[in-house]
């Protein structure tokens, strides 16, 4: 249930980023775009640690989570430095989970 009730409030917070961009406002739409990927994070990680069979399940929803959770700082603070950086690693992250997800020999 707790899952269930951050993906709910992390889907909100992103019609809520959607409505505020749309408006115009789009500095005013980072904060509802961080809580979206943070509440994601927070819901995928409750997932994980109540419904894994395997250390590899465990893994690859770790980084999920990671990248998630990262991808929400790279939204929050644009001008953070090495924020391109930190950027480039949420890509590498969702490419690596996506690598063990259709690799037959991970």
């Amino acid at each position: 249930h707790l899952a269930g009730g951050l993906i709910a409030a992390s889907v909100g917070a992103g019609v809520l980023a959607i409505g505020v961009r749309a408006a115009g406002d789009g500095s005013s739409a980072r904060a509802p775009e961080g809580a979206a990927l943070f509440l994601a994070a927070a819901a995928y990680l409750a997932h994980a640690i109540a419904h894994h069979d395997n250390r590899r399940e465990l893994l690859t929803r770790s980084i999920l989570v990671s990248a998630f959770a990262l991808w929400g700082i790279v939204q929050i603070a644009p001008g953070l430095p090495g924020n391109a950086l930190l950027n480039d690693v949420v890509i590498v992250l969702f490419v690596i989970d996506l690598a063990i997800l259709v690799s037959p020999w991970i």
